[in-house]
């Protein structure tokens, strides 16, 4: 036995993320791996399925979806976005899903904080999202993330003869 720990490498959390258009998806994905703290993956396409299957394929932490408050654009609103987030976390229970919504649309307050309220998104932000914002969720994630590994290493505990 060593008197020194080997000590491991902090593990980056993964970080998916769509926006409206693969371009707005590439520069949100730079400004992020910017940022540090995680290691971002963009998800070129919006549609359901393709969102869905490559946070799980990918086993995203945190999924980062934009908003389209736009007349007509139905399947990028907050409903068609809380879908994609409900079946997310339904086959990756511990990956954290937040909206990031245009400005100047007080009308959808109401239904942002009752996504949130019925737990079917972690949070929010209205606006040009802020490094401080990305750093606080980042931060949530991993502490929910440690959180999740200290619970199955006591129940691995709790195996052992």
């Amino acid at each position: 036995m060593s008197l020194f720990r080997r000590r491991e490498p902090p593990l980056l959390l993964k970080a998916a993320v769509c926006f409206n258009s693969p371009a707005m998806t590439r520069y949100a994905v730079d400004w992020l791996g910017k940022l540090g703290d995680c290691k971002p993956m963009a998800i070129l396409s919006d549609d359901y399925a393709d969102v869905v299957w490559q946070c799980v394929a990918e086993q995203a932490d945190l999924l980062l979806l934009e908003t389209d408050f736009t007349e007509g654009v139905e399947d990028k609103d907050i409903s068609a976005r809380c879908d994609i987030a409900i079946e997310v976390r339904r086959l990756r229970p511990e990956c954290r899903v937040y909206l990031v919504c245009a400005a100047g649309h007080p009308e959808k307050l109401p239904a942002l904080d009752k996504a949130v309220e019925l737990k079917l998104i972690h949070g929010y932000f209205i606006g040009d999202l802020t490094a401080r914002q990305m750093r606080a969720w980042i931060a949530e994630t991993s502490e929910a993330m440690g959180r999740q590994e200290r619970r199955q290493r006591d129940l691995r505990k709790g195996e052992q003869p």
